[in-house]
């Protein structure tokens, strides 16, 4: 019988870092479906090489040459460390442990915004009446999960430069009476500074939830639900329920403050292309509560007839992260096989 002779030309080591979850693959350079992949629960691991090195290990791949891994965090000097977990990632000492000879660090929202022009059509989901249109526009991310993530991406004239920022640890700025209260009870928690972080994020929601359930007689059958598993997820489907009207004040709140900072976002980087909003919550919540999050966007007195324009999609794609990344490795391996053959005919 005959065999598929397979190749041995080097994969590429693609992933996506995250406070809750790390998500690894393996590609061939020239396309295709993963060679390997898996997902991590990024809590349970004292750090990322205790999670690359096996994964390596077990794939039948050719080991890679090239690695870009998207970090919830800043990167400085080729370092980056990860806001929401005690980790620390450095490009050199990672070349060398893992036997990798490139290896990028990106910020998450880099390598998500990058996928955001690379999924599938199906993955994005309209909340305006437009689709985003990338192509000649600024276009920007906004990312609540563990953490709030924000980028962008700016046209030059020819192609997008995608450029990292850390607006989601802005001032969080409270809109009405309610929002001033909120502040208030969210600087008792955090005196050194509220950021829309505290607000936005999964233990942001939680946080609302406490300030809302503070009067209220939260039923033992619901106390029960909160305490087990996810307590944010639980708070999430009772407020999409209705089930409970804390829980349903705290998601509508959420969305609402989301949906704000989303059009600040855009007039921040005059995102005439559109915004991209990315993450689980995104998919949950925002999907769900649609006309609350645009009410929000477009409240913006003189300026809501300019964002009026700016069309805002939801990336339903879990992997935006990982196909962001994969385009940035196919670059550097493209890059760097010329250089690899001219080191060949030296020798």
């Amino acid at each position: 019988m005959a065999t598929t002779k397979r190749s041995v030309a080097p994969s590429l080591l693609v992933g996506d870092i995250g406070g809750t979850n790390t998500r690894l693959a393996l590609y061939s350079a020239s396309g295709g479906r993963p060679l390997s992949e898996a997902v991590f629960r990024s809590r349970e691991h004292a750090s990322f090489e205790e999670i690359a090195l096996p994964f390596l290990v077990r794939s039948d791949a050719p080991h890679p040459a090239v690695a870009v891994l998207g970090v919830a965090g800043p990167i400085k000097d080729q370092v980056a460390t990860v806001t929401n977990l005690p980790w620390r990632l450095a490009e050199r000492e990672l070349s060398r442990r893992l036997k990798i000879a490139r290896v990028l660090l990106a910020n998450d929202l880099v390598v998500g915004a990058t996928g955001c022009l690379h999924v599938a059509r199906a993955s994005i989901e309209p909340l305006t009446e437009r689709r985003p249109r990338p192509k000649g526009n600024n276009v920007a991310v906004i990312a609540a999960g563990t953490g709030l993530g924000e980028a962008r991406l700016i046209w030059d004239g020819a192609r997008h430069v995608t450029l990292p920022t850390e607006g989601g640890h802005a001032d969080f700025a409270p809109r009405s009476a309610v929002e001033a209260e909120l502040w208030r009870f969210l600087a008792e928690r955090h005196p050194d500074h509220v950021s829309y972080e505290r607000v936005l994020s999964g233990d942001g929601l939680g946080a609302l939830f406490d300030f809302f359930a503070r009067a209220a007689r939260v039923p033992r059958a619901i106390e029960r639900r909160l305490a087990e598993g996810d307590r944010n997820a639980a708070i999430a489907e009772l407020g999409l329920a209705r089930a409970f009207r804390p829980a349903a004040r705290a998601v509508d709140l959420f969305v609402e403050i989301y949906g704000a900072e989303a059009g600040n976002l855009a007039l921040r980087e005059l995102a005439l292309g559109g915004i991209f909003v990315l993450g689980n919550i995104a998919r949950s919540l925002v999907t769900q509560r649609r006309e609350l999050f645009m009410k929000s966007f477009l409240k913006k007195g003189r300026l809501t007839p300019l964002l009026e324009g700016v069309p805002v999609a939801v990336v339903t794609d879990p992997l935006v992260g990982v196909r962001g990344a994969l385009a940035f490795a196919r670059g550097l391996s493209a890059a760097e096989r010329p250089r690899a053959r001219a080191a060949s005919r030296r020798s």
